[in-house]
């Protein structure tokens, strides 16, 4: 999809050239879909393959957070690639000399006494029981930002709070899991390890809150993938109804649900003063909560219902056209 871009905040020109450099090479062809786009939404997906000429308008200041994501990847690759800093690192962990020369990255065959470490290889494979309008195979691909040893790396630059709440722990593991199916005899590890570097950590929350706000700017953790079997069924699925619903027009498509939306829970505000408004006297997540807190106080107080805020619709591409996200604006649940 092709996109033209706004310079709201008047960034200056060295910024712009960055933030607007995108080296990402989109698979072109009609019968494969990446792990990237099968974990988007349905709707996102169709309207997507759809409109692919429909221009989206995006601020460059909105690209910060992609940018700054590709360069930690970039980043990554290149490491990898410098001999010197892998043998400093691995003394660091007790490897010794051997150990290190054992190492082999992106190699093309391992021995039985070797450790291998695959960094940003490609991958594809056909999905059985699937092909194109042309009757070639159907193709699921993907690109794993690394492998040690069979166990499946993944860097994300994010928020600290997407790590608390684990807001993205469903999209990491399907993700992990296609990474698997594609390359099973490289990754054999049942987990993928997330490692987290988080873009608005802050020392003073860290020392505030010990036991719920991670003690440091980066940290790992894992999360159990699917097995192979469960996500070839998954993919099967989601192909399927990819391949139904292609000509759909917008209005039969299935909406975005509140999850994939990344939608806040509604929230009933009571008054007990409905005269002042300035501060809710308390926050129920239920009408009947409400209810029942104003009949305990005679029955004087005021209710407003304040919808759910909707986020992700200001990442998707056809934002601009999608009726589901307009319906969103108008009810002021996705601001813009």
């Amino acid at each position: 999809m092709a996109f033209t871009y706004t310079n709201k905040n008047n960034l200056e020109l060295p910024l712009a050239v960055f933030l607007m450099h995108d080296t990402y090479q989109k698979d072109e062809r009609v019968n494969t879909l990446s792990a990237t786009e099968l974990i988007n939404p349905l709707r996102r997906l169709i309207l997507t393959h759809q409109n692919p000429d429909d221009a989206k308008t995006i601020d460059i200041a909105d690209l910060i957070a992609a940018r700054m994501g590709n360069a930690i990847h970039k980043g990554c690759e290149e490491a990898w690639n410098d001999k010197e800093t892998i043998n400093q690192a691995l003394k660091l962990f007790g490897m010794s000399e051997w150990g290190m020369d054992e190492l082999k990255i992106n190699p093309t065959s391992v021995h039985a006494d070797e450790s291998s470490v695959y960094v940003e290889q490609r991958a594809e494979k056909e999905l059985p029981g699937f092909t194109d309008a042309f009757d070639q195979p159907f193709m699921i691909t993907g690109q794993y930002d690394l492998v040690m040893n069979g166990k499946l790396h993944d860097f994300k630059s994010t928020s600290v709070w997407t790590y608390i709440f684990e807001s993205k722990k469903a999209d990491y593991i399907k993700q992990g899991s296609i990474y698997r199916w594609l390359s099973p005899d490289k990754i054999t590890c049942d987990y993928i390890h997330i490692h987290y570097i988080f873009t608005d950590w802050s020392s003073a929350k860290a020392r505030e809150k010990p036991r719920e706000y991670p003690q440091f700017k980066a940290l790992s953790t894992a999360y159990p993938l699917w097995s192979l079997a469960e996500t070839e069924a998954w993919l099967t699925h989601k192909v399927k109804t990819y391949i139904d619903l292609i000509d759909t027009p917008q209005e039969e498509l299935p909406e975005c649900s509140d999850e994939e939306l990344w939608a806040s829970q509604t929230t009933f505000k009571y008054y007990k003063d409905p005269l002042k408004q300035s501060r809710a006297t308390k926050n129920f997540d239920t009408m009947d909560e409400a209810l029942a807190r104003k009949f305990a106080d005679g029955d004087v107080g005021t209710i407003k219902e304040v919808p759910g805020e909707i986020k992700a619709c200001r990442y998707c591409p056809v934002i601009g056209l999608c009726t589901q996200a307009t319906r969103f604006i108008e009810e002021g649940r996705l601001l813009i």
